[in-house]
């Protein structure tokens, strides 16, 4: 097993072992959501609906819609596309909920992803299709990347391949990482890197 597969496999029983909902968790997720959503002006915003073990920003749906325009995946063929956001929803594979198809051309300013977790570029470990991968590949232009998750599932090796998708932040209940800073710490030896850690986790925990 390559050393991707294994974090994914690990990361993912963490997740599930913490699987109950907790409104704190998912409030202080949705909370630094929407502080970059307020920082950049974002009005066009791709969300998800959440399985068991990932944030459930979808609850706070009603104050995203006071400022963005929402909208979901839609699984098509073995890639995605955007459709907006609207009930009813509907069990697809995977055991995923979406609303029904529409169609849908605008841009999005920014995405907002689930994962299992992060390697130390912030590139995405998630379940392995590659659905997100082929969906932003295919893209014209860049949107802001946020990816979630419901534990602190950050790598420290490189795990990402040259196809995975990177993020502009990482954002878990704990903690709140950029790109461009969590590169500067790696390449610092460990020991800045630790107070580093310890700075993100005090400005940005609950």
């Amino acid at each position: 097993m390559d050393k991707k597969e294994n974090f994914r496999k690990k990361a993912k029983r963490a997740l599930i072992r913490h699987s109950k909902s907790s409104f704190l968790r998912n409030f202080c997720v949705f909370k630094e959501v929407m502080n970059i959503i307020k920082a950049t002006k974002a009005r066009r915003i791709l969300l998800y609906l959440p399985l068991s073990f990932e944030p459930d920003l979808h609850r706070f749906r009603r104050k995203f819609s006071k400022k963005c325009q929402l909208f979901v995946p839609f699984m098509q063929n073995q890639s995605l596309k955007m459709v907006k956001l609207r009930v009813p929803f509907y069990k697809k594979r995977f055991g995923i909920y979406e609303p029904m198809n529409s169609f849908f051309v605008s841009k999005i300013d920014l995405a907002i992803i689930p994962v299992i977790g992060v390697d130390r570029d912030l590139k995405r470990i998630g379940q392995g299709f590659g659905f997100y991968d082929r969906f932003f590949e295919n893209l014209s232009y860049d949107p802001l990347l946020i990816f979630v998750s419901a534990t602190r599932s950050l790598s420290k090796e490189k795990l990402g391949q040259k196809h995975d998708i990177q993020a502009d932040f990482y954002i878990n209940p704990y903690e709140k990482f950029h790109r461009k800073e969590l590169k500067n710490a790696y390449n610092a030896n460990y020991r800045i890197y630790r107070r580093y850690h310890r700075r993100w986790d005090r400005i940005f925990s609950c």
